[in-house]
């Protein structure tokens, strides 16, 4: 049975929290899907140069030989590398895709997806890591676009969903700062209100829907993303 047919957990977002949290699970047994806008943009940082530190034991760590030089990472080999990485899991299927809706059951519960093409995908749990996708809006000088990164456009239908069924956020904003290949430019997007979440990433008031990382409240810090993918993995992996 394939894990794209029936997964045991839905991870929405393919970023560095997103990344980290599904092969994690995938390597401890979890059926998971993970659903991203582009596979083109899986793990993928702002540029050259950046620096964290990722968790031991997750594909942050294990693609770092290859992708860090003195502290300093390569965005183009991270990205590579944790592609690879997650597409060799046999329990782990990457879909190219764009969440739109949730899915619920009869009690009310959060039990899947809808993605922008009508499909439906169903699962016990579903875990939110849209970095700073929800709601976002980025400003470059006088310009300003729907999107959560550089060239990367968000859309609105999940943050407007979430919205009606009456989830609170939190305006918060996040800079790049330019250089010579690239523009500068902000970013202003939604996170979940902390009222919004237990200490395991629940939404009290959508039973089935996790999240984590930046749309989550956490801090604008690549090494605190990365840490938000393992604790989805051990909130998740039950």
């Amino acid at each position: 049975m394939q894990p794209a047919d029936h997964p045991d957990v839905i991870v929405v977002g393919g970023g560095i929290t997103g990344s980290e949290a599904a092969w994690r699970l995938a390597r401890s047994g979890v059926a998971t899907l993970l659903v991203t806008t582009s596979l083109d943009t899986i793990a993928t940082l702002p540029g050259d140069g950046w620096s964290f530190e990722p968790p031991d034991g997750g594909v942050l760590a294990a693609v770092a030989g290859e992708a860090r030089s003195a502290s300093r990472w390569s965005a183009r080999a991270l990205h590579r590398g944790v592609k690879r990485d997650l597409e060799r899991e046999s329990a782990l299927h990457v879909l190219q895709s764009t969440v739109v809706d949730l899915r619920f059951d009869r009690a009310g519960r959060v039990d899947g997806v809808v993605t922008w093409e009508g499909v439906e995908r169903a699962a016990p749990r579903v875990a939110l890591c849209l970095g700073t996708f929800l709601g976002a809006r980025l400003s470059v000088g006088d310009t300003i676009e729907r999107a959560g990164r550089l060239s990367e456009l968000a859309d609105d239908a999940l943050f407007v969903r979430l919205g009606a069924l009456g989830v609170r956020f939190v305006v918060r904003e996040a800079g790049i700062a330019g250089d010579a290949l690239s523009p500068g430019y902000r970013v202003t997007f939604h996170a979940l209100h902390d009222d919004e979440t237990d200490d395991q990433g629940r939404l009290w008031r959508l039973p089935g829907l996790y999240a984590f990382g930046l749309c989550a409240g956490g801090p604008c810090d690549l090494t605190a993303s990365a840490e938000a993918g393992r604790r989805a993995a051990e909130a998740l992996a039950v």
